[in-house]
């Protein structure tokens, strides 16, 4: 209201309700993108330790689709790829589609950039460094990596919403540290959506906050590591 010049609350409603670009800001400056690549790194050990030769030893077909639900900025979508990257690379045939979706739009713009500051990058290995990004200087002279193409061209990017998107026929769906911002209702309609998306194996992962407990979900899931938040969909 301070930048609209506005002091009544009646004027700038009025405003969000025929001015679509002030809703989409007032909207984006709501959205909550923190996020870093490999959170929770011990999550992405056991994935990759346990659950992804699963994944291969059971595939049906030429391709793996992962949703990466709520991905703010990027980096979780493209640690995704780098794992999967990893453990795929001897199986040429083999597709990996990253489908990765978030309600801010200028999120998902920064993230198809695939550019970002030494800081997001400093706690990684050397060697996830050297392999899965470009080190270049930016035209204000700081320090930048950004990600190779054999990682972007694994994802692809949209804004949505993850509570009207129907997307399916995912083998893995991350959900991490997004549900904490919807009320328990949303939260069991989210469930029920991730389970129709999935494959008949398919895994679901969650934010270490996260939990099914006492949810009715809890039917439809089985805890496969309970501590790291990952699910399996439970056949009916």
């Amino acid at each position: 209201m301070r930048i609209l010049n506005m002091s009544e609350y009646s004027q700038y409603l009025f405003t969000l309700r025929n001015d679509r670009k002030e809703f989409e800001e007032i909207f984006t400056s709501l959205s909550i993108n923190v996020t870093n690549f490999f959170r929770d790194s011990t999550v992405f050990d056991r994935f990759q330790l346990s659950i992804l030769p699963q994944i291969l030893s059971d595939l049906g077909g030429d391709k793996i689709r992962v949703w990466s639900a709520g991905c703010a900025s990027g980096e979780e979508p493209y640690s995704i790829a780098m794992m999967f990257k990893q453990a795929t690379e001897k199986l040429s045939n083999l597709k990996v589609e990253i489908i990765a979706n978030d309600v801010n739009k200028f999120a998902i713009e920064f993230a198809q950039r695939g550019i970002y500051p030494a800081k997001s990058v400093e706690s990684l290995p050397s060697n996830v460094i050297s392999i899965n990004f470009q080190k270049r200087i930016s035209s204000d002279n700081n320090v930048e990596y950004e990600v190779k193409p054999s990682i972007k061209n694994m994802v692809t990017f949209k804004v949505g919403d993850i509570l009207s998107d129907t997307m399916q026929y995912f083998d893995v769906i991350f959900c991490r540290n997004v549900l904490i911002y919807y009320e328990k209702e949303a939260q069991e309609l989210i469930f029920t959506k991730f389970y129709r998306g999935l494959k008949e194996k398919g895994y679901l992962v969650l934010g270490m906050d996260e939990t099914m407990f006492g949810r009715r979900c809890q039917k439809i899931f089985n805890p496969l590591m309970a501590r790291e938040r990952i699910y399996q969909k439970i056949l009916q």
